[in-house]
């Protein structure tokens, strides 16, 4: 008996060995890639010239002398110093994250390696093209019986991409698996060979943080794609369409497990995509506005004016009228104004500010007309919102309310409504769902409405609330001590990473140059969120006025009283804070201060004489 149950607790200990040593077996996995080169389209106005060439008889050596091969922006790229890595990061018996790096090597134009995992892997795919360069990343899953493809896709010029061929597995857990898919073949010419589709869908982690989660992108094989990942709830996404040059189109998606979403054409036209489940919430939610035949022949309109207006405008043919009553259905259907301007005209002018007040409308009026596309257009749009705002108030499913808010159908202007409908889903939800998806959106909303009604208070005629900040050097400034040193100051909300901002300051950098003789100046105010960002952006691009830096991105206390949602955001004010222009550009200014001041010889653009000589077409 002893030397059975001996023989018994052996076999049970062999057993759990092998157990475990099956457990812990690696398998091997291939990953794939390859370089694509997309060639340049021809252009017409190539056509054209050869034309032109062929009649003037230019000899061949001439017309060898402008073929695009020698344009710097075509040369194939050079991998020659090209290195690959494959990692994923985890966590290690110290409680430590460490990266755990599978491959890394020379990357050339066909490249193939095996790598080994034992359970399904995250990785990331990172390509530099040389040791200076910045990588090119993209995410996959390793260890889901299928192997990882991917292609460096060289576009003409500066676009290059890195993506993954035909389909992506990314799935971590197979019983939260979701799969999109599509034939885009009915896309005819807007379909090329570089052609991607990418996903991205915002979400907050248990911590109430922001964070993005993406799939793809993934090039299209035979016309055709596929992207499986999981998620563990419903989550709204984005669909991105792209061929890199022509062609691009966006669909809103609910992602959910075990759902499978096709991707098909919708009416008879390709503005829009037709994205379909018929189950679920994406049925609820998406379908039941998207595949309503009102909404579709809405979408035929607009997509059928949308080209014709493409043909006026490249033809240079006025927008023909709009009939009274599609202006006025446009008009109700798109006002989306903001409450400045009602607001506006019931403040009166503060002491002292009787002249600020604004000769003209705070956005000038523009006399080319509303395009009858976007009118047909923001009527679709207006049938999908009022679809979602019926199940956002009065759905009997919480998780569907939730969802329909997702979409924001009560739009940017109306965060009230939007937080109406958002804060009774809180008795609704469970605390840890509360804490990490309603409190976060309701936070916003809240800060939009603070925004709203502080942009909407600072009109012309009304003083600025004053404030304190550090200036370059780290000397605390206060805004009415430099107010009171001049006769005019333009107060500029900027940041090193806003390209409208920084194209902006050649202009202003002239109108400060030619006034400040005049007490004119310019106190720029940095939104950044790191001192390095702020200072580092004033010395690249040598900012001579007055710099400040608040330097706590969009929710600090100073750009938040100054209703700062977008900039550049401008405030013209004189020596007492009265604001005379809001929102002002460069244009503006320099009108503004011409009128205030006369016109400066350096701002004089000098008379071009007409060159006789010049070529003309027969």
């Amino acid at each position: 008996m002893k030397k059975f149950l001996k023989i018994l607790g052996l076999s049970c200990i062999f057993a759990f060995v092998a157990l475990c040593s099956h457990a812990s077996t690696t398998m091997p996995y291939k990953i794939t890639g390859e370089l694509i080169t997309i060639e340049p389209e021809a252009k017409e106005v190539d056509t054209a010239q050869a034309e032109n060439n062929s009649e003037a008889e230019v000899d061949e050596a001439e017309a060898e002398e402008v073929t695009p091969t020698e344009d710097p922006a075509l040369e194939p790229v050079d991998l020659s110093e090209a290195t690959l890595t494959v990692s994923y990061d985890t966590t290690n018996a110290e409680g430590e994250a460490e990266t755990v790096v599978l491959f890394e090597g020379q990357y050339q134009e066909n490249f193939a390696n095996v790598v080994q995992v034992a359970e399904p892997t995250e990785v990331k795919i990172s390509l530099r093209l040389t040791e200076d360069s910045d990588p090119m990343t993209i995410n996959a899953v390793i260890g889901t019986d299928s192997d990882v493809r991917f292609a460096y896709l060289d576009r003409p010029g500066p676009r290059d991409e890195f993506v993954l061929l035909g389909e992506t597995n990314q799935v971590m857990n197979p019983d939260d698996r979701f799969t999109v898919s599509g034939d885009l073949g009915f896309l005819g010419s807007d379909v090329s060979s570089g052609t991607t589709v990418m996903m991205r869908a915002m979400y907050f982690n248990d911590e109430g943080q922001r964070r993005i989660k993406s799939w793809g992108p993934v090039l299209l094989k035979n016309d055709s794609f596929m992207i499986q990942g999981d998620v563990d709830g419903p989550l709204m996404a984005q669909m991105y369409i792209n061929d890199g040059n022509n062609y691009f189109t966006s669909a809103e998606i609910i992602l959910e497990p075990q759902t499978d979403l096709v991707v098909s054409q919708l009416g008879d036209q390709t503005q829009q995509l037709s994205v379909t489940s018929g189950s679920g919430y994406h049925s609820k939610l998406v379908e039941s506005w998207q595949q309503d035949s009102n909404y579709i022949t809405m979408i035929e309109a607009y997509a059928a004016e949308y080209d014709q207006f493409l043909v006026r405008w490249e033809a240079g043919e006025p927008e023909p009228e709009v009939s009274d009553e599609d202006s006025d259905v446009a008009e109700s259907e798109t006002d989306d104004s903001s409450e400045s301007e009602d607001v506006a005209e019931t403040l009166t002018p503060e002491e002292g500010c009787e002249d600020a007040v604004a000769q003209e409308s705070e956005i000038p009026d523009s006399s080319y007309p509303t395009p009858q596309y976007y009118r047909l257009q923001q009527k679709a749009i207006a049938f999908k919102n009022d679809k979602l705002k019926e199940i956002a108030e009065g759905d009997d499913d919480p998780m569907a309310r939730y969802l329909a808010l997702e979409f924001s159908p009560y739009g940017y202007f109306d965060p009230a409504s939007q937080l109406a409908a958002l804060e009774p889903l809180v008795d609704e939800f469970d605390e840890q769902f509360v804490e990490s998806n309603l409190n976060p959106k309701i936070e916003q909303l809240n800060q939009s409405m603070t925004l709203m009604n502080n942009d909407a208070a600072l009109v012309p005629g009304q003083k600025v609330p004053e404030f304190s900040l550090a200036d370059y050097d780290g000397e605390d400034r206060s805004l009415y001590s430099l107010l009171a040193d001049n006769d005019m100051v333009l107060i500029d909300f900027w940041a090193s990473w806003c390209g409208p901002c920084i194209a902006d300051f050649p202009e202003l950098k002239k109108l400060h140059a030619a006034y400040t003789d005049e007490d004119f100046e310019i106190v720029g105010v940095s939104i950044d969120s790191t001192d390095e960002d702020w200072i580092g952006g004033v010395d690249e691009h040598e900012l001579p006025w007055i710099n400040l830096g608040e330097v706590k991105g969009w929710e600090g206390p100073v750009s938040t009283m100054y209703g700062v949602n977008a900039i550049p955001k401008g405030f013209l004010v004189d020596s007492q804070g009265c604001i005379y222009k809001k929102n002002i550009r460069p244009a503006a200014l320099k009108e503004f201060l011409v009128d205030r001041y006369g016109i400066d010889e350096s701002l004089e653009e000098p008379e071009v004489e007409p060159d006789d000589s010049q070529e003309v077409s027969s």
